[in-house]
């Protein structure tokens, strides 16, 4: 057996989606990718959902030839990170050149990299199937079959679900799940603000949740993500603008100036959810679908394109039974890489969603001793990259 000519079915064409579809074409396979949804679109106004990616999917999107393409008016690429505690003195500053780098990141709004992605697989001759959804599937160890909504019928040696934390492809292979709501709200905006950000992507933390700001290409112009507890995630939503923005102003410490609504406001439930298993005979679950995390520290999308850089190099270099040895391994590996993460982003959540004395003092030495400790620093610095 040749390592190309493999046939796939991809379901789902979000970033993760459609980055594994043009990799594989890459690579000589045969891809079919159904998506319910139509061709990606964003206009001039920026996006309200946007990314922080770290220097490890960069590399992927230029692997794939899709990076250099992206509109330079669309990307933020940002030089530094300030982590600060609310509820005590505790803060901690990053920058690029602490670590010999240009950035630690960039910014990207997810539309404008899915449209891209898109017309990219399109050229490399990914069959897209939008506007299509699959009504069955079938398994077995040796290929698969899928019925589509159009009547048409496909089989191919593995389909692959990238369809997003509410994967109907992970549902109908009836993998368990590992979930739990964390009874809070994404709040989501882009705001104008009178000082330049700099460049600098910022976060506080609060006892109700934790605020981020991040750097849009336009020097005043920031991306929010405020994940706030049910209840004030509620409060903040029924606020006119005027008042939203100056409950924003006072959560932020003013570190941006006066501030205003650039966008409408929007919201989505935060949970968390893990798939026990990642591989099921030729079914293969990758990005939201497989696990979600809180956004908190904005690598919900690394870990995805993470899964995506990993399983294209099983396809790209394995063969017959070893192909299948090597699904094994990159779903162990994938999967601890995700429990580490998830266990991660919980202590986080735990440790500064109180205002209890004691551990407000704990973590407001713990950011002060992390920003002293060159050694420890410097390894925070690498974690952001993506190293």
């Amino acid at each position: 057996m040749s390592k190309a000519g493999q046939n796939f079915i991809i379901t789902g064409a979000g970033m993760m989606g459609l980055s594994m579809a043009l990799g594989l074409r890459q690579q000589g396979h045969q891809v079919d990718l159904i998506e319910q949804g139509e061709r990606p679109d964003y206009s001039d106004a920026p996006e309200l959902r946007v990314s922080a990616l770290a220097h490890r999917s960069r590399d992927l999107l230029q692997q794939l030839g899709v990076w250099k393409t992206l509109p330079g008016a669309r990307l933020g690429p940002y030089t530094g990170m300030e982590v600060w505690d609310r509820d005590s003195f505790g803060r901690i500053q990053f920058d690029a050149a602490e670590v010999h780098q240009d950035n630690l990141g960039a910014i990207v709004e997810n539309a404008v990299l899915e449209q891209t992605l898109w017309d990219a697989a399109e050229a490399a001759g990914v069959r897209l199937s939008p506007g299509t959804t699959v009504s069955a599937q079938q398994l077995d160890d040796n290929g698969v079959r899928v019925s589509l909504s159009d009547g048409r019928q496909l089989q191919a040696d593995y389909l692959i679900a990238a369809d997003g934390a509410r994967s109907q492809t992970r549902e109908r292979a009836q993998l368990p799940l590992t979930f739990w709501d964390y009874e809070q709200q994404g709040i989501v905006a882009v705001i104008n603000t009178v000082q330049p950000h700099g460049g600098v992507a910022r976060q506080v933390f609060m006892p109700e949740g934790p605020l981020a700001f991040l750097p849009l290409a336009d020097p005043q112009q920031v991306s929010i993500v405020w994940s706030a507890d049910n209840e004030r995630a509620e409060q903040l939503k029924a606020m006119s603008e005027d008042d939203f923005c100056k409950q924003l102003q006072a959560a932020s410490d003013h570190c941006l100036g006066k501030l205003q609504l650039a966008s409408p406001r929007a919201s989505f439930p935060l949970r968390m959810h893990y798939a026990q298993r990642w591989l099921q005979q030729r079914l293969i679950v990758i990005g939201d679908a497989a696990h979600s995390i809180h956004p908190l520290a904005g690598q919900g999308a690394n870990l995805g394109f993470a899964d995506v850089a990993a399983l294209l190099r099983v396809f790209s270099d394995t063969i017959g039974d070893d192909r299948q040895r090597a699904l094994r391994s990159w779903e162990r590996e994938r999967k601890a890489a995700a429990v580490v993460m998830i266990a991660a982003m919980e202590s986080f959540k735990r440790g500064f969603g109180t205002s209890q004395p004691l551990i407000k003092m704990a973590r407001g030495l713990g950011l002060q001793l992390a920003h002293r400790l060159s050694s420890l620093k410097q390894r925070l610095i690498h974690a952001a990259l993506g190293q």
